[in-house]
């Protein structure tokens, strides 16, 4: 027998894009009706499947349960036929004049979903290493800082609590804070019932951009001792892979402090970032800096400032 078509390609073709196969024997009008009738089937029953539903549940349902059985049938003929008419063809049985035009269109398209997926995939950061721990940065700089009104404490007034810019180093711009809303806290932080927080921000940049150096101060509160429980936490958190355990300063009740190896949003290069934790009363604060060669020197001198505030 001579081997003029592969059978087992035919096949394969018609079973990736309904009439394929019979394009690649040369069957250009048989492609196009196995086409058109898999093509009528499935727009028919989208279009009718949804009214109907609001009719009768189970004619919508009888409905889809036969077009998909339709659907099946004529791939499934398509498939038989596109791997039949290859036998005959080698068999002599069938003439053939070369491959259809139209064979080349699910070519152009499969190749063009390759190329957009290669794309996709080179564009996206490259995965994160085992032990890593990835720091959270902001994409966009943070607004203008307007103070909202403060949330009822029972010792002071809450944004009391944050840092001014007299405790910054000679250079910085003036602190920037922001609402951290229960869709931005752990599951570890919900868990322990923590309190909507608020977020501080310093930089020499008065709009930093992602790849500069920020130092963020948050501010959370939790019901009686979750605030140490969530520093505990930190260990399990932060003590991984390639990180390292500091000695915390001497600040609040409990604290943690922390190296870490990790990689922010946007970038290809891991950087060193500082992590420091303290626990006093109900209140939870959390020291971290974000982009290239952090001071920890400067963050534990802003966490005991931050502790200096606190009744």
């Amino acid at each position: 027998m001579k081997k003029i078509r592969t059978p087992l390609v035919a096949a394969l073709c018609s079973l990736l894009w309904v009439g394929w196969g019979q394009w690649y024997n040369g069957r250009t009008d048989d492609g196009l009706v196995y086409l058109g009738a898999y093509t009528v089937t499935a727009l028919f029953a989208t279009l009718l499947v949804v009214p109907l539903f609001f009719v009768s549940v189970w004619a919508s349902v009888i409905l889809l349960l036969l077009a998909v059985l339709l659907v099946i049938a004529i791939l499934g003929h398509s498939v038989y036929d596109a791997y039949r008419t290859a036998r005959r063809i080698n068999l002599g049985e069938a003439e053939f004049a070369g491959k259809s035009r139209l064979f080349w269109v699910p070519v152009a398209v499969y190749l063009c979903v390759f190329v957009v997926t290669a794309a996709a995939l080179l564009v996206v950061p490259a995965p994160q290493a085992e032990g890593q721990v990835q720091v959270d940065v902001q994409e966009t700089p943070v607004p203008a800082a307007t103070t909202p009104p403060s949330p009822d404490t029972q010792r002071t007034e809450f944004f009391d609590l944050f840092l001014t810019r007299d405790d910054l180093p000679e250079g910085y711009a003036a602190p920037r804070y922001r609402l951290r809303p229960e869709s931005e806290l752990s599951p570890t932080m919900r868990a322990f019932g923590a309190d909507v927080g608020f977020v501080e921000f310093f930089s020499e940049d008065p709009a930093p951009e992602p790849g500069d150096l920020v130092i963020s101060q948050t501010l959370i509160t939790f019901p009686e001792g979750n605030a140490t429980r969530m520093v505990d936490s930190d260990y399990e958190t932060y003590s991984v892979g390639r990180n390292e355990v500091l000695d915390p300063p001497a600040v609040g009740e409990h604290s943690a402090a922390f190296k870490l190896i990790g990689r922010d949003r946007n970038t290809t290069e891991d950087h060193i970032h500082y992590v420091i934790t303290f626990s006093q009363y109900d209140l939870y604060e959390m020291f971290v800096t974000v982009g290239p060669d952090p001071e920890y020197d400067l963050l534990e001198d802003l966490a005991v400032k931050a502790a200096a505030k606190i009744p």
